[in-house]
């Protein structure tokens, strides 16, 4: 059976991209998103966006776009790789734990140039429990993600329309 999807237009069209049809939405007035399977013991999704500016005596371009990185990518060894015109995504893998069980967090990071000073990132995070990041049917769906999550659509302008 192929999956179907549906688009999210997150926040006014920010960032657009698919997800499963059946999964759930949530989102917070100031906050991010939360995406999910229905049901016990499923990966949950999460979105979130920031804005911000560089530095004004320089030109920020897709070409420096990796200089606004903390250190956490670089620990997990993620490299960023050109997508678009304006942007780099990045993913990377770490161990999590919440209430005594011991979790996977996928992430991926899309930065975006806005210029000529402004940029964007937007962080996805999937998180599982750490004994399902093996599971035929979990990886399945990280595949999907990683696909999905690459093709997702940036405004090209600061603010919500696209």
């Amino acid at each position: 059976m192929l999956a179907t999807f549906k688009t999210i237009n997150y926040r006014g069209g920010v960032v657009r991209f698919r997800i499963p049809s059946d999964w759930l939405e949530e989102y917070e007035d100031a906050g991010g998103g939360t995406f999910y399977k229905p049901g016990e013991k499923t990966g949950t999704l999460r979105v979130n966006v920031t804005t911000g500016e560089g530095t004004p005596e320089k030109l920020l371009t897709v070409d420096n776009l990796a200089e606004l990185l903390t250190s956490a990518p670089e620990n997990y060894g993620a490299t960023p790789t050109r997508v678009g015109e304006n942007a780099v995504i990045y993913r990377y893998e770490m161990p999590g734990e919440e209430r005594g069980q011991s979790l996977t967090i996928r992430c991926w990071g899309i930065l975006q140039a806005l210029p000529p000073k402004n940029f964007r990132h937007v962080l996805f995070t999937y998180t599982l429990l750490a004994d399902q990041a093996s599971d035929p049917a979990c990886m399945a769906e990280m595949d999907i993600l990683d696909r999905e999550i690459e093709a997702a659509q940036l405004s090209p302008r600061v603010g919500r329309l696209m």
